[in-house]
Formats: C-alpha cells, sequence, structure tokens
C-alpha cells in the first residue's frame, strides 16, 4: 500500500521490540502468511489496542496500521540468544479458543523488560489484497500523536496504539520543520475486524529453531519456512481447548465485526 500522506487516525506499531530480526525478514515471513491466509495475515503485539480500534474503526470507516522499526539498540555481539514464545491460538470475545492457522508464525520474548514471565501477547488482524512492500518517504512525529483512548501524547515505552495525528508532519519530502524525533514508515496495511485479538497457549521456541526459520526465510525458502513452522506449532500438552468455533480466517469481516464487537473487555481464562 502506498500512502502520500499520513491518516487523520490510524493504529501506529514500532517493530522490533520481541526479536533482533531485521524488519525486512519479519516483512517477508508476513508476506507468506498473506498469500497463504487469502490476504489475511497476523502482526504480534505487546499490548492491547482496549476499544481504540473499533472507535477509530466506526469515526473513520477504515482503520490503517503503519509499521516503524523501533530505534533499539542492537544486541550485544557476545550476548547469546534467548529462547522464545511461539503462541497458538487465540481467545476470542465470548472465551472460547481458537487454533491460529498452521502457518501463523507469532513469537514474542519470553520475558518483559521487568524480568517477569509474560503471560499475554496480542495480534494485530491485518489484510492486504497485494504484496507487501517496503519503503515510503513518510515519518511519524510521536510529539505530533495523541491516543484515541486517552487523548494523551504517547508514552516512550509504547509498541502499539490507535492515534489522532493533530498536525500532518510528515509528507512526501519527509520535512517537518522541527528537529524533534521521528520514525520513517516502513510498511502500511488495513485492519480488519476484530482488529486484534488476544493470544494463548504459548509454546517455548527455542532459539536455534528461531534462528533456522528465520535463515530459511532469507534465504527464500518457503517450502522449509511452511515445514518448520508447522512442526514447531505444536498444542502445548498441559493446555485445553474449551469450545470451539468457525475459525478467523473462515469468517467475513462483517461476521467477524459483530462477533468481537466486545473484544476490548476483559477475556476470561479457559480451563486447564
Amino acid at each position: 500500500m502506498t500512502l502520500k500522506h499520513l491518516p487523520p487516525t490510524f493504529c501506529w506499531t514500532k517493530t522490533g521490540h520481541e526479536s533482533s530480526e531485521d524488519l525486512p525478514v519479519v516483512v517477508l515471513q508476513k508476506e507468506w502468511e498473506r498469500r497463504l491466509g487469502g490476504g489475511r495475515f497476523l502482526w504480534g503485539v505487546g499490548q492491547s489496542l482496549g476499544n481504540s480500534a473499533q472507535v477509530a474503526a466506526h469515526r473513520t470507516g477504515s482503520l490503517l496500521a503503519l509499521f516503524s522499526p523501533a530505534s533499539s539498540k542492537p544486541r550485544a555481539a557476545g550476548r547469546k540468544k534467548e529462547d522464545m514464545l511461539l503462541w497458538n491460538a487465540w481467545i476470542d470475545s465470548t472465551g472460547q479458543v481458537r487454533q491460529l492457522p498452521p502457518y501463523a508464525f507469532i513469537v514474542s520474548r519470553a520475558t518483559l523488560p521487568s524480568g517477569q514471565r509474560r503471560e499475554q501477547h496480542y495480534a494485530l488482524v491485518c489484510s492486504s489484497p497485494t504484496e507487501l512492500s517496503m519503503g515510503t518517504r513518510l515519518r511519524v512525529y510521536p510529539e505530533h500523536l495523541r491516543s484515541v483512548s486517552t487523548g494523551k501524547a504517547l508514552g516512550a515505552a509504547h509498541g502499539a496504539a490507535v492515534v489522532d495525528c493533530i498536525a500532518r508532519a510528515a509528507n512526501l519530502n519527509g520535512e517537518s520543520g522541527k528537529t524533534s524525533k521521528s520514525y520513517p514508515i516502513a510498511l502500511a496495511v488495513e485492519l480488519e475486524a476484530p482488529y486484534f485479538v488476544r493470544l494463548t497457549q504459548p509454546g517455548v521456541l527455542k532459539a536455534r529453531d528461531f534462528a533456522e526459520i528465520n535463515k530459511a526465510t532469507r534465504d527464500g525458502d518457503l517450502a522449509t519456512f511452511i515445514d518448520m513452522v508447522g512442526r514447531l506449532r505444536s498444542r502445548p500438552p498441559q493446555e485445553r481447548v474449551r469450545g470451539f468455533t468457525r475459525d478467523l480466517f473462515d469468517m467475513p469481516p462483517i461476521e467477524a465485526m459483530a462477533a468481537f464487537s466486545n473484544a476490548a473487555h476483559a477475556q476470561p481464562g479457559f480451563a486447564t
């Protein structure tokens, strides 16, 4: 998707918090998932959007997700690579658990920055009728954004948020007349109802397996990617699914909107 200017309201996501992998590798993985999913794919994020996505989509008629690489420090060369979490299922607004498509590859760090074990993770429900492509001359200036849910400026630690742009600071030439911090827009896609989902049933993804999947991606080896993700996406034996409903990727957008009208509310856990 090519943008000529920032939309007045959008979901802004800073990528790179969950792994040290380059953004082009992640985008290629999502392009493969998009093809396998008939245009839909899921993008993992560490924060819930609350009801802000529904509010914004109702107000504007649609909602775009814009992705920027996070300005984080590179991993130290001698630092040991960590095991990750690979997420296997998602929870709907009624508490029912549904398995993710077998090719969906959503990972997160096993611990939070505080050192506590990660208990929750989420995914944006993305859609694109055309091949994903990176590159734009637009930039986002955080000081010109306000949270749709609170009306306040974003905190420095935010990973994903639905925002209103109160000043069109970014343009095709990337000129703003200011020296404030800005982030390039690397990718833009449309979000579909229910806009985001809560994930569950994480399994441990060994660092060596994570590295092999990313190597297959860099090599352009789709067959190996599908095979490895399919083998690793086994359901944790200690967790059981409570109830079965139609899969997200089988639901037309209008039905998804109805099924997830209460997705922003707290969702009950499932039996163990």
